[in-house]
């Protein structure tokens, strides 16, 4: 993917649509303006990790952590995934000879989990991989260590922080996606805009899954205005019978509802199946994930070698071939996104910058098209 002069950059543009009612023969017209307004600046400041693609070059720090690594003899990673850790496990100890050990702990419970064993003072984990929004919580701790990445071969452009002394370095990237059921609706007839949602032929065809609906919609109202997002969704919501469920899958493989509003990133459980692909329309979002070196790592030395190596195109590939995340310059990423028909389009890469505004519009949306406490 190129980096290239953004869309919210471009003139304005005011749209009319005209939708249809959902229960009766009414057509009423609701006008949206979806103007980029996003801070230009701001929203690009997560595209260079697009262009990101130098390997990662052991340096004569790194060479040196080798020996230091192999004397604690151990490193233990925790993550969303087994799957994940695993692959980077065998890796890891294919290429230094170092034991490692893979911990998949839901997104619920692994920051708690830090902080409890982090409290009892009996640490467990060296490296921890977690989404910017909770990375952000280990930071605000103080639970990461400070490492320097640059000595160790890792590029300075990877590397973030919150409040707190530690650090972060970004490793892989997952995707908000559409998707499509083929075998139901042509490829080259979906939504190519937000506003193509709003087609009366979509009508009681589209499912959303609740948690990223909301979720995407962070991304969206970072790129569109907040409050015309919280007028499109319900509109799109109610005109078009969607449906809003905890799982769209089993509706989207029978083709009951062939349309797939705001899934997420590259599940082989419906790719696999021939005739689903994804799709995107500009605005969507895209997540970084980051690993951090804990401050009470048992073993210090093994979890900066680690970490560092899982910014090497190796270690991406085998993140990607496990869950379908990797890092997007190196190609690992759907192909339709990272070189195909979609590489152009505005997306919106979530950084530093970004990260935490996110967050407040995810709320902000909820509140307004859920209410408050769903």
């Amino acid at each position: 993917m190129q980096l290239r002069t953004p869309g919210w950059a471009l003139a304005s543009l005011v749209l009319v649509v005209t939708a249809a009612a959902c229960s009766t023969d009414a057509t009423p017209t609701q006008t949206f303006d979806l103007t980029p307004t996003g801070d230009p600046e701001r929203l690009r400041a997560g595209e260079v990790y697009r262009t990101l693609d130098a390997d990662w070059t052991p340096t004569p720090d790194a060479n040196a952590l080798v020996a230091l690594a192999r004397e604690e003899g151990a490193v233990v990673w925790s993550g969303y995934d087994q799957a994940q850790g695993d692959a980077w496990c065998e890796g890891f100890t294919a290429e230094f000879g170092i034991a490692c050990t893979g911990r998949g702990i839901g997104a619920g419970q692994l920051v708690t989990t830090l902080v409890t064993e982090a409290a009892a003072g009996r640490p467990v984990t060296d490296v921890v991989y977690l989404s910017m929004s909770q990375m952000a919580q280990v930071l605000d701790r103080g639970l990461a260590a400070s490492v320097d990445w640059r000595a160790l071969g890792v590029e300075p452009r990877r590397v973030w922080r919150s409040e707190a002394d530690g650090d972060a370095v970004g490793v892989t990237q997952s995707q908000y996606a559409h998707f499509v059921n083929t075998d139901e609706v042509a490829p080259e007839d979906v939504p190519r805009t937000l506003l193509d949602w709003l087609d009366p032929r979509w009508h009681g065809l589209i499912c959303a899954p609740d948690f990223l609906l909301r979720a995407g919609n962070g991304f969206m109202a970072l790129y569109y205005d907040a409050d015309e997002m919280v007028a499109f969704h319900r509109e799109l919501i109610d005109a078009q019978d969607v449906v809003v469920t905890a799982d769209c899958d089993p509706l989207i493989v029978s083709g009951e509802r062939p349309l797939t509003y705001m899934g997420y990133g590259h599940p082989d459980e419906l790719l696999d199946t021939g005739y689903i692909e994804p799709f995107w329309v500009p605005g969507m979002g895209v997540n970084l994930f980051s690993h951090s070196v804990l401050a009470d790592a048992p073993h210090p030395n093994a979890a900066r070698l680690f970490a560092a190596w899982t910014t090497s195109k190796e270690a991406s590939r085998l993140s990607w071939e496990a869950i379908g995340q990797g890092w997007a310059a190196f190609g690992h990423g759907p192909g339709d996104l990272v070189s195909g028909r979609f590489a152009d389009l505005d997306l919106v890469y979530e950084s530093p910058a970004t990260f935490q505004e996110r967050g407040e519009r995810t709320r902000y949306f909820q509140e307004q098209v859920f209410g408050p406490g769903r």
